[in-house]
């Protein structure tokens, strides 16, 4: 559907007022929100006290003896404030600051506009149109359907907590809430998509992170122009990073809750996305993905281990195709010693083309293993690890020298702790694959500068991508980032988030 009509339509709510007369506000949200066509949108009429209402809800955001509770309190108090009243003149904030009082429920509050009552009828809570009025009422009676609290799925730890976000934002503000008891923890609530109207909560310290980096997220927020967020973080993270060809993520994705409030004190914003089970830090740098939450739970040595082995792993994932391809180019660069790195026997394809192979067919698998019902999912690993392995190797479509190292990268990039730098490494080591098999050693120096070149000119949010390499700086900087310091040397913001006043996009 073109842009245009959408922005158009959208329009005629944005600029309509509700009406004094009832009967006009029940024409157009009836035919506007299609009461009648759709079966969950429900239109009850009322009268209380002489006063006509019409009621609107959504089926399936209540429970419905909650819902005959809370209107049979409204009929009461409307009657006693009415009949209290002796037939004076009254006003809608003067009845909602009796219902506001008298309802025994959560919250009442005046709808001053028409698209925000459309957009509460759509999101849960029930508005009421009164006759006479040219404001509606909403009582918030919505109980969203929603998943209990699980395990992390991609960030397991061996020990510490193992609650994870959901896809219901309010569930996952609480989390948060939870953790960081701090009167100055700040969550602003907007929403995003001309049709969808998706919730999206800005969190942040309003004390710790930077002023400038926080008005420029929301800023980033407030301008997005899309219909619908159904995709969640990451289409919210390709519009407001603007983010194109370069495949390196400039924000972190967590599903801890723990590691969300890691961020925030260091002065990062968080952004929640409702029906995401996963939320947003920013800004983040390269090195801030190689961090894992085990560490964290591990003492300073061992911690302090797992990070050259991310580190190491990370490395190697990227250049080792590329390495033995110019050993196997030029074996005599090899000592002895290192002899495993030559591949024996001469195969009727180039060697890259069997790295590019393997590294095709390894991603089938993943895909594969994905795709198929968890019943047979070990039938289909199987059945891959014999045509990729044994059977590959004797019909001679891949060496076995081949086979170990492409696991072996395989294995290097699933033990980086970010999926997506793990994703973007991947697309960097088909690069260092493809220029080391058109020119050799060159070939690999030069998609090594090539990739550092991209690297240095990636910002996060005015960011320097690969801070705290460059620029540089060791205390507070580059030591928290290859050394888990023990927790009584940590130093709170990192230098990169104080100075990103500083930075320019």
């Amino acid at each position: 559907m073109p842009e245009r009509p959408v922005q158009d339509v959208v329009q005629q709510v944005e600029d309509r007022p509700i009406s004094s007369s009832l009967d006009e506000n029940v024409r157009f949200i009836d035919e506007w929100i299609g009461v009648g066509k759709s079966w969950d949108i429900i239109a009850k009429p009322f009268a209380f006290a002489g006063v006509r209402m019409m009621t609107y809800v959504t089926n399936g955001f209540f429970l419905t003896m909650n819902m005959v509770l809370v209107l049979e309190d409204v009929h009461a108090q409307v009657k006693s404030f009415i009949e209290a009243r002796h037939g004076q003149p009254y006003t809608l904030e003067d009845l909602v600051a009796h219902l506001n009082t008298h309802v025994a429920f959560v919250q009442v509050q005046t709808v001053p506009r028409m698209r925000d009552a459309v957009r509460f009828i759509l999101s849960g809570p029930m508005i009421v149109f009164m006759d006479g009025f040219d404001q509606a009422l909403m009582i918030d009676t919505r109980i969203y359907p929603m998943r209990s609290i699980d395990t992390p799925r991609v960030e397991h730890v061996i020990r510490g907590n193992y609650d994870s976000f959901t896809e219901t934002m309010l569930m996952n503000t609480a989390l948060i809430r939870r953790r960081l008891r701090d009167p100055r923890l700040r969550v602003e609530l907007m929403q995003l998509g001309r049709r969808s109207q998706t919730d999206v909560s800005l969190v942040y310290l309003e004390d710790v992170a930077d002023e400038r980096l926080v008005a420029k997220v929301r800023e980033k927020l407030q301008t997005v122009e899309t219909d619908s967020l159904v995709f969640g973080e990451q289409q919210v993270t390709d519009l407001i990073g603007k983010v194109r060809w370069n495949p390196y993520p400039i924000v972190r994705y967590t599903e801890r809750p723990d590691v969300a409030v890691t961020a925030l004190l260091e002065g990062h914003v968080v952004i929640v996305v409702d029906t995401t089970a996963q939320v947003i830090i920013a800004p983040a740098t390269f090195f801030q993905h190689l961090h894992h939450p085990q560490e964290y739970h591990s003492y300073p040595l061992v911690g302090t281990y797992m990070r050259w082995v991310i580190l190491f792993s990370v490395i190697g994932s990227i250049f080792l195709p590329g390495v033995f391809l110019v050993v196997n180019a030029h074996p005599e660069l090899m000592p002895r010693w290192m002899s495993f790195f030559i591949a024996n026997r001469s195969d009727p394809l180039p060697l890259w083309v069997e790295l590019v192979i393997a590294e095709v067919a390894l991603d089938m698998l993943r895909i594969a293993v994905l795709n198929t019902p968890d019943a047979i999912s070990s039938s289909v690993s199987i059945v891959a690890g014999l045509l990729l392995g044994q059977f590959a190797a004797k019909i001679h479509l891949v060496q076995e020298e081949v086979l170990v190292y492409m696991g072996v990268v395989m294995l290097a990039q699933y033990a980086t702790s970010s999926y997506e730098l793990g994703s973007a490494n991947q697309m960097a080591r088909l690069w260092v694959i493809l220029w080391t098999a058109a020119l050799g050693r060159w070939g690999l120096f030069i998609a090594l500068l090539s990739w550092l070149v991209l690297l240095l000119s990636t910002r996060s949010f005015g960011v320097p991508y690969l801070w705290p390499l460059i620029p540089f700086r060791w205390r507070n900087g580059l030591r928290d980032i290859l050394l888990r310091v023990p927790t009584s040397d940590l130093h709170g913001i990192p230098e990169v988030l104080r100075r990103a006043r500083r930075c320019k996009d």
